[in-house]
């Protein structure tokens, strides 16, 4: 690939790199946040007993319910025949519900329970005492400037850009 000069129909180096450096560390914050031991640590900090499926799935119901679990297996891009065991235990205790789709009755949309948002908000708050486990000796401004950065990049990514 050839390399375009400062100035010339794109950004400059130090921009380009720049947003490499951006994209490896994210890499590595995905990594890290999706990592089966990292997801046990917040399940057991949170006090909660699901499996890591089960943890996975009320996740995902939370942001995007209410919702088929068609649609879910799609964007988790897995079976969905793997979501409907996960699905069953979360329904058996409370966490979600199944009712049907308004749209079309022979199909059911998925939502988190009153009981569900309480133990999402307790995964939440183990989550954030993890991220704040790793930044115990930064400075109260670096955190901020991070938490206004990241915000930003997350705007950006609702948006679509």
């Amino acid at each position: 690939m050839e390399e375009v000069p400062d100035g010339e129909d794109g950004p400059p180096r130090q921009h380009r790199a720049a947003v490499d450096d951006v994209a490896a560390a994210l890499a590595t914050v995905g990594n890290w946040m999706f990592a089966p031991a990292t997801r046990r640590k917040i399940m057991a900090s949170s006090g909660l007993e699901l499996s890591l499926g089960d943890y996975t799935l009320l996740a995902q119901v939370s942001l995007h319910a209410p919702v088929r679990l068609s649609v879910l297996a799609e964007l988790m891009e897995v079976d969905k025949s793997t979501l409907s065991p996960p699905a069953k235990r979360l329904e058996a205790r409370g966490f979600i519900e199944r009712r049907p789709d308004p749209a079309d009755a022979r199909a059911q949309l998925v939502s988190v329970t009153r009981d569900g948002k309480l133990a999402i908000r307790k995964l939440w708050k183990a989550r954030a005492a993890a991220v704040a486990a790793l930044m115990a000796d930064w400075e109260t401004a670096d955190i901020e400037r991070l938490a206004t950065s990241l915000g930003a990049l997350s705007e950006s990514i609702k948006k679509g850009r």
